[in-house]
Formats: structure tokens, C-alpha cells, sequence
């Protein structure tokens, strides 16, 4: 009888102590606001890494083009940046 509540006993506690790791280690958001920094977190890291590959194939690309176009590239991309300055202090 006592060896049986014994044994009882101490399944009961590695249980619970088991069930209180996997609680520690999730990372389940609480909130909503919570929620929505891990999703803006997430969405951030795959743009980042989407806008590498971009940034490699255009590299790429270009490293295959004649000297010429390379130039024009160049000149393009910099234009299309103050294009975009000026379109974004225009919305202030």
C-alpha cells in the first residue's frame, strides 16, 4: 500500500513537473498587441530576405549585361531613387 502510494506520488509530480517545462517554453503570445509585433516581426524578416534575393538577382543579371547597360542601370536605379524622395516629401 505505501509503495503503491509512493510510486503514485511521484508519477503525479514528474507530471506536473513535466506539464510546467512545456509551459515555460511556449511562446504564445498573450495579447493581441503581442501578436501583432511577432506577425510585424515575421513579416519584416521575410521582406528583409526577399529584398536580398532581389537585390542578388538583379546583381546578377546586370554582371551578365554589357558595360553599357550596366551604366544604365546604374543610372535608372539612381533616378528612381529621387523620384522616390521627392514623391515621399511631397506626402508630408
Amino acid at each position: 500500500m505505501k509503495t503503491l502510494f509512493k510510486i503514485s506520488l511521484l508519477l503525479l509530480i514528474c507530471f506536473i513537473a513535466q506539464n510546467s517545462v512545456y509551459a515555460q517554453k511556449s511562446k504564445n503570445p498573450t495579447s493581441v498587441g503581442e501578436a501583432e509585433k511577432l506577425l510585424a516581426k515575421k513579416n519584416k524578416k521575410k521582406n528583409k530576405q526577399a529584398k536580398k534575393a532581389m537585390k542578388g538577382a538583379i546583381k546578377n543579371f546586370a554582371n551578365m549585361q554589357t558595360k553599357e547597360f550596366k551604366q544604365s542601370l546604374k543610372r535608372n536605379k539612381k533616378r528612381h531613387k529621387k523620384e522616390a524622395r521627392r514623391k515621399k516629401r511631397q506626402n508630408r
